[in-house]
C-alpha cells in the first residue's frame, strides 16, 4: 500500500513539473509592445500564438491600451436559451447504417438521435450562408445556433446523412477532399461523386475545400518524422533539406487553388471556406488560404464561435463514443459565465472568454490583444522577426474586418 502511495505521490510530483516546464515554456520574453501613449514596454510575460495572436496579462492590455479591463456577470437569458451571438459548430466524418459491421463509426439512429434532441432542446440549425454572412458581414443569427459539418467527403453523408437532414428540414456542410473526388480509390471507403453532391447542393447542402491533394502526412526530416502535409516545412531527400517559405506557398496554394477551382466548375460555387486536415494550421497555412482568397477556416479545437473569432472551433459529435444527449447537452454549458469588460463595456469575444479560463487556474487573465484591439477600432502591427507590437493609431470604431497588420509570416 505504501508502495502505491508513494508510486502516486511521484506521478503526481512529475505531472505538477511537467505543467510547469510547458507553462514557462509558452512565455514568450522580450516582446517589445508600444501602447497608445507611445511609450514602448518589455512584455516578459506576453506570449504570440500560431494565429497572430498576442496575449498579454490583463494588467499590461490595460497598460498599452489605456484603459480599464474588468470581467462581468453575463445577464441571464431567457429559459431556453443557451447562448446568444455565438455558434457552435458540430462536426462530424463517416456514419454507419450498419452498426455492426463498423464498430467505430456514429450509427444512422444515433445521428438521428442528435437531430431529434437538437430540435427538442431549441437550437436552431443555420446554413453555410448564414454563417458566413453572421463571421464576415456580423449578420444575424438565432439564439441557440448551431451550424452542421462533415470532413473528407465520405460517400455515407449522401446514403446515411442526407436522408435524415432533409426528414428534420436541417442543412449540413461536407469539407471534401477532392482529389479523392477526381480520383476515387476503390480500396478506401467510398467516397461521394460529383453527381450526388451536385444533387444534394439544390437541396441546401454545401461543399467545401479540405485541400486537393494534401490529406496525409509527409517527412519533414531525414530521420523520417512524419507531419501533416498541408501545414509543414517538407523534406526534399534528394536535397537533404526542408522546403524554404517561398516552396511552401507555392505547393500549398497551388494545392488550395486547385481545388477551389474544381468546386466552383462541377458545383458553381460561389463562396470559399477551408477545414485544415487534421486541425493542424499555423501562420504558414493561414497565410497561404488568404492568399488563395478564402475567408473562413475550420479546425477541430473545442469552442463557441463569436464574430471576431479568426479560425472556426468545432466540437467533435461524430464519435460512436459520444452520446447523443451528452453531446448535446455539453452545448448548453460552452459559454463561460464571465464576459470581458472595456470600461465597464462588455466585449464580445469568445475567445477572451476562453483564455480567461484557461489562465484562472493560474491566477492570471490573459487577454488576446490583437482581437480586443479589433473589437476597439485600434490598429495593431506585429512584427514577428523584429519581436515587436505597436498599436498605432484608432481606426475609427469597431471594425468588420481586423484592422491587424502581421509582419514576417512564416
Amino acid at each position: 500500500m505504501k508502495i502505491h502511495k508513494a508510486y502516486y505521490l511521484l506521478l503526481i510530483a512529475l505531472l505538477l513539473l511537467i505543467s510547469a516546464v510547458i507553462y514557462y515554456m509558452r512565455q514568450d520574453s522580450g516582446i517589445q509592445i508600444t501602447g497608445m501613449n507611445g511609450q514602448t514596454i518589455t512584455a516578459g510575460g506576453a506570449v504570440l500564438s500560431l494565429d497572430n495572436e498576442v496575449l498579454v496579462p490583463k494588467e499590461l492590455a490595460e497598460q498599452v491600451l489605456d484603459t480599464k479591463i474588468g470581467l462581468a456577470q453575463q445577464p441571464p437569458l431567457p429559459e431556453g436559451i443557451y447562448y446568444r451571438n455565438d455558434v457552435a459548430v458540430l462536426m462530424y466524418h463517416q456514419l454507419t447504417g450498419e452498426p455492426g459491421q463498423h464498430p467505430g463509426l456514429l450509427t444512422a439512429g444515433q445521428f438521428e438521435h442528435q437531430l431529434s434532441l437538437l430540435k427538442q432542446g431549441g437550437f436552431k440549425v443555420i446554413t453555410m450562408e448564414q454563417y458566413r454572412r453572421f463571421k464576415l458581414e456580423q449578420g444575424p443569427i438565432p439564439d441557440n445556433a448551431v451550424l452542421l459539418t462533415f470532413d473528407d467527403g465520405y460517400e455515407s453523408f449522401y446514403t446515411v446523412a442526407f436522408p435524415i437532414l432533409q426528414k428534420y428540414g436541417y442543412t449540413a456542410v461536407n469539407f471534401v477532399i477532392v482529389s479523392d473526388i477526381d480520383h476515387p480509390d476503390r480500396h478506401q471507403a467510398p467516397k461521394l461523386t460529383w453527381e450526388q453532391m451536385r444533387e444534394m447542393k439544390r437541396s441546401g447542402m454545401g461543399f467545401y475545400n479540405h485541400t486537393y491533394d494534401l490529406h496525409h502526412y509527409a517527412a519533414v526530416d531525414a530521420g523520417g518524422v512524419m507531419r501533416p502535409a498541408a501545414s509543414s516545412l517538407l523534406y526534399i531527400a534528394d536535397e537533404n533539406r526542408n522546403e524554404i517559405n517561398e516552396e511552401y506557398y507555392s505547393r500549398v496554394t497551388a494545392d488550395l487553388a486547385l481545388a477551389e477551382r474544381r468546386l466552383k466548375e462541377e458545383l458553381d460555387n460561389e463562396d470559399s471556406a477551408l477545414a485544415f486536415p487534421y486541425g493542424s494550421f499555423n501562420e504558414r497555412l493561414l497565410k497561404a488560404s488568404e492568399q488563395v482568397g478564402i475567408p473562413l477556416t475550420f479546425n477541430i479545437h473545442e469552442g463557441m464561435n463569436s464574430a471576431m473569432d479568426a479560425s472556426v472551433c468545432r466540437i467533435n459529435a461524430g464519435g460512436r463514443g459520444l452520446a447523443g444527449a451528452l453531446s448535446i447537452e455539453r452545448l448548453k454549458h460552452l459559454k463561460p459565465p464571465m464576459e470581458l469588460t472595456v470600461d465597464n463595456r462588455i466585449i464580445p469575444l469568445s475567445k477572451v472568454r476562453l483564455e480567461q479560463e484557461q489562465e484562472q487556474e493560474q491566477d492570471r487573465l490573459m487577454i488576446p490583444l490583437a482581437r480586443l484591439c479589433q473589437a476597439l477600432g485600434i490598429e495593431i502591427v506585429i512584427d514577428r522577426p523584429a519581436r515587436t507590437v505597436k498599436l498605432t493609431r484608432d481606426a475609427g470604431g469597431p471594425t468588420d474586418s481586423p484592422v491587424c497588420a502581421v509582419i514576417g509570416v512564416c
